[in-house]
């Protein structure tokens, strides 16, 4: 940190001013030991039954300006000292003692003490009042400080934060004008921050006045301003004299910020007294608060940039997946009408070429219909409120589509429905339960036995659907519903399950694994009609 506040002096007096407050109070001081002096010899010259000792109490009262206790007592044993004295002396020269002279001697030391003990009630009212008047100022100060960086916290850029902290700086510090410029060290960058907008300063790429540039790598504390090298800022804008400091920021390599490495401030004819200090207290501040905007500016940029790529990239996906249906669906009939042999019957090898390419076709049919579905599904773009969906119904059409599959493998199915309605998209649940029954179907061995079964209980309706395959890994299961996870065993895309999920989501549902001694068992859980899911 450039700003940095000095230890201040220790106060030695005891008395809890400070020594400005001494040297100010010297004068006045003199003043009263002179005063103490004149009515001593005065006293000394009278005859014993003039009481001029009296006018003693002055000097007492008088220490009541410099508000120095010890002085205050000081000059109370003298005058005590002084009326004993005179008093010696005026008998002396009239060659005896008078009595009545006696007793106004000692009721004159009275009333030095009792004026002296006044005085320093005085004192300590005085300075208690001026302690309270003190904090006062220092807490206005510092409510004025909190809500200065209390709106600037709210900046949402670098050059509103600028644009508000020179107008707010401008208020604390009571000054003419602030500045707020930019510099690398040796020249000027971007445009200054002016309140008032009608300032004088240096333009872009000017290089830096004097010692400014001379003092780059030095600390810089706030400070007046130099008469020499900046009498060109002063004259032009009309000013006797002015303070500067300067905040040093991070350079690009430490954090990914685009400013440059020093903002110095320039604050022109201030009246407040303590402005210099007031910058040394909230510079640290002001330097942390600048650095965390253009830290969130610059990754507002960012996350707007990734919005547009990503959108770019959507947009990408979801054209490309559309358009290359239609080639694929009609390679497909074609595909197919040859295989038949609406042109011929095949050779041998032409159908177990057919058939592979057949089969790619399909794989790249299937892989544009999922992307497809992706773009929609991570959009949000399904209606809040669909059709009444009969989950029973939708689960016996999902077999009867996959019945051929079952059969490959010698598969039965064993169902166990209750009433269900749901409300949906119908075709986005079919897919949905068409992954789930598919990976059951794929995973299942030969001849065994797959279990679904639909239910519903206080407002949701739930289909849980077992095979008796290997069941799922450990290392399996972190990422089962991630996309084009790399776990997988090479088959498909790795989008089933993850894509399945999202149409549970989409209709306020859940999808699950639930462990169990055997096999692999999904849950899906979507709210019945009128029901949500929290």
């Amino acid at each position: 940190m450039d700003l940095r506040r000095p230890t201040p002096a220790p106060d030695t007096s005891g008395s809890g001013v400070s020594r400005d407050s001494g040297r100010n109070g010297t004068g006045t001081f003199a003043l009263i030991l002179l005063l103490l002096a004149a009515i001593f010899l005065f006293d000394a010259q009278t005859p014993q039954s003039l009481v001029a000792s009296i006018l003693l109490d002055i000097p007492i009262a008088l220490t009541g300006l410099i508000l120095r206790p010890k002085l205050t007592f000081l000059v109370v044993l003298l005058s005590i000292l002084a009326n004993i004295l005179a008093g010696v002396i005026d008998a002396h020269h009239e060659g005896s003692v008078n009595s009545i002279a006696v007793i106004n001697r000692l009721f004159t030391t009275v009333s030095l003490i009792l004026v002296g003990y006044l005085t320093l009630s005085i004192q300590k009212e005085a300075l208690r009042q001026g302690q309270a008047e003190s904090e006062r100022v220092r807490a206005n100060r510092e409510a004025r400080i909190r809500e200065l960086f209390a709106e600037l916290s709210h900046s949402p850029d670098p050059s509103v934060f600028l644009d508000r902290l020179s107008t707010r700086l401008q208020s604390l510090l009571s000054a003419r004008g602030i500045i707020l410029a930019f510099s690398d060290g040796k020249n000027w960058r971007l445009s200054p921050v002016r309140t008032p907008p009608d300032l004088w300063f240096w333009e872009e790429d000017d290089p830096l006045p004097g010692h400014l540039a001379l003092r780059t790598e030095q600390p810089f504390l706030p400070a007046p301003m130099d008469p020499i090298s900046l009498s060109p800022l002063l004259d032009a804008n009309g000013v006797p004299r002015g303070i500067m400091g300067r905040l040093s920021l991070p350079t690009p390599k430490e954090k990914e910020i685009r400013l440059p490495p020093y903002l110095h401030l320039f604050v022109l004819g201030a009246e407040e007294p303590e402005s210099a200090a007031i910058l040394r207290d909230i510079g640290p501040v002001m330097e942390a608060t600048l650095v965390r905007v253009a830290l969130l500016s610059d990754l507002r940029s960012s996350i707007e940039t990734l919005k547009n790529r990503n959108s770019l990239i959507e947009d990408l996906i979801r054209g490309v997946s559309h358009d290359i249906r239609t080639p694929l669906i009609a390679a497909g009939l074609t595909l197919n009408l040859a295989r038949e042999g609406a042109f011929g019957s095949p050779p041998p090898e032409l159908a177990r070429a057919l058939d592979q390419i057949r089969r790619s076709n399909d794989a790249l049919l299937e892989l544009a219909n999922h992307l497809l579905f992706l773009s929609r599904a991570e959009t949000g773009s399904f209606p809040d409120n669909g059709e009444c969906v009969d989950l029973p119904d939708l689960i016996r059409d999902v077999l009867g589509a996959l019945s051929p599959l079952l059969q490959e493998k010698r598969l039965s199915v064993q169902t166990r429905t209750e009433p269900s309605v749901v409300a949906g998209d119908a075709p986005s649940l079919r897919r949905l339960l068409t992954n789930l029954l598919d990976n059951a179907i794929k995973y299942s061995p030969i001849g065994e036995t797959i279990h679904v079964c639909c239910e519903e209980r206080e407002g949701l309706a739930t289909v849980r659907i077992r095979d008796n395959g290997r069941g799922i890994s450990e290392d399996v299961l972190a990422g089962l519903f991630e996309r084009f996870r790399k776990d997988k065993d090479g088959s498909g895309f790795g989008l089933g399950l993850y894509i399945a999920r999202q149409i549970a989501r989409q209709h306020r549902g859940s999808l699950r694994w639930v462990p169990g001694p055997a096999g692999t068992t999904f849950e899906l859980t979507l709210p019945s009609k009128g029901e949500d899911v929290s």
